[in-house]
């Protein structure tokens, strides 16, 4: 047994150098080969996502976070063989960033790892964050129209499911909001529109304020806007009582305005032909003109509007009056037309000349009037059978009253003629 080892132990130490050496070289060789084989090389990946973790530690003492810069997008260069080389992707790389080691400075260490690397080289180690504190609040919302609606219509109410919005998020941000908007567009809208619109937030001076921190409590909200038809219609208006003695409505009865265009659902627009005021203008007593205000709005169907929004409704009547003057005329017989002459019988105008007609009217009327164009008819028959004069002979004289072709707003004393009546006389 001794033997044995000692035999052995000879042939290790014989020539010990050379067999060292001849082991270095192998392994040189082998790592030669293995480098031919497999070699070691880099690959780049510019899109590796940093994944935070203990984010609840912050939320819990009430504060949000941003990521600065971009930070938490990293560009990594790994060192490792080409067999694991071509078979990475970005995500097997781990790259974590340990909120709850925030350092004064808004700094977080980022630790990378990648099994079967060599060598991981990222182009920063550090994330930057800003942290603030979260804030809650309501903001109104308001909404904007833009474009119109179609021809023929006019846009009614708008109405906003809400009117209030609760946002939340960094306070310095959150601290910038001062309203929240919604658009709507109008155009060639012909029927009421209702539809989800998306809610943006804007400061005081109207910039839009676009944050992914803050958080609203909804993103749209439900806004209904009355697209209603319209119609121009008359406004009618009427009197009632008498003025004083001596003065006349003149019938003139001016509105203002004349027309009015309203707005509502066709179905109930089809009906409207005129906006009717049921409460008269009185003119009982009256010795000047007359002028009633109105409310338009008490005379409105249910469900219809004014076109124009800034009209308030208010609209003047006014009833003209003048005083009534007189003027003496004079016409001869021959102005007066003999009407309804009862058969068989002859009739004329007999013991008179000229006839004194008093006329009492409005000016402008009464100045139409002269004597040569004032005629009147006097009617036989129909007075006879009115009066149950029925015992007529030949010869007899009637008296008749006569009726002057006057305007409406001139009148005329009474004015008699006798008319005397004979039987026409047969041929023989």
């Amino acid at each position: 047994m001794m033997k044995t080892l000692k035999r052995l132990g000879n042939i290790i130490t014989n020539n010990f150098g050379l067999k060292l050496l001849s082991v270095a070289l192998a392994f040189v060789l082998w790592v030669i080969v293995a480098q031919i084989s497999n070699p070691v090389g880099t690959v780049s990946f510019s899109n590796v996502r940093v994944t935070l973790i203990n984010a609840e530690q912050l939320e819990a003492q009430g504060k949000v976070y941003q990521i600065l810069d971009q930070t938490d997008v990293v560009k990594v260069t790994v060192r490792a063989p080409e067999s694991v080389i071509s078979t990475l992707s970005a995500s097997d790389i781990s790259a974590v960033a340990d909120l709850s080691e925030i350092n004064e400075d808004g700094t977080v260490p980022i630790t990378y790892s990648l099994d079967r690397a060599e060598r991981i080289i990222a182009d920063h180690d550090e994330l930057l964050i800003s942290v603030d504190d979260k804030k809650t609040k309501y903001v109104n919302i308001q909404y904007q129209l833009i474009g119109e609606v179609g021809e023929g219509c006019v846009q009614g109410g708008v109405k906003l499911a809400r009117n209030r919005l609760e946002i939340s998020g960094p306070a310095s941000a959150v601290d910038r909001i001062a309203y929240a908007l919604v658009t709507i567009d109008l155009d060639g809208a012909i029927k009421t529109i209702s539809a989800d619109m998306e809610i943006y937030l804007y400061d005081a001076t109207g910039n839009r304020i676009e944050n992914e921190l803050i958080v609203k409590q909804t993103d749209y909200v439900t806004t209904t806007v009355t697209v209603l038809s319209t119609k121009r219609v008359p406004i009618y208006a009427s009197v009632t009582g008498d003025p004083s003695v001596g003065y006349i409505y003149t019938g003139d009865l001016s509105v203002d305005p004349e027309v009015i265009t309203i707005a509502g659902d066709t179905s109930v627009l089809n009906g409207i032909t005129s906006i009717d005021i049921t409460d008269p203008v009185d003119i009982g007593s009256a010795r000047n003109d007359i002028t009633a205000t109105y409310d338009l709005t008490r005379y409105l169907p249910s469900g219809v509007e004014f076109e124009d929004k800034s009209f308030d409704g208010e609209i003047s009547v006014t009833a003209y009056i003048e005083k009534m003057l007189e003027k003496n005329l004079t016409i001869s017989p021959e102005a007066l037309l003999l009407h309804d002459i009862p058969e068989g019988f002859n009739a004329e105008i007999v013991g008179t000349e000229d006839i004194n007609v008093r006329l009492v009217g409005l000016e402008t009327e009464l100045n139409a009037v002269s004597n040569e164009s004032l005629t009147g008819i006097v009617e036989i028959d129909s007075y006879l059978t009115a009066n149950n004069i029925t015992d007529i002979t030949d010869g007899d004289i009637v008296t008749i009253p006569v009726k002057f072709n006057l305007s409406d707003h001139v009148n005329a004393d009474a004015v008699y003629v006798r008319v005397q009546l004979t039987l026409v006389e047969e041929d023989v």
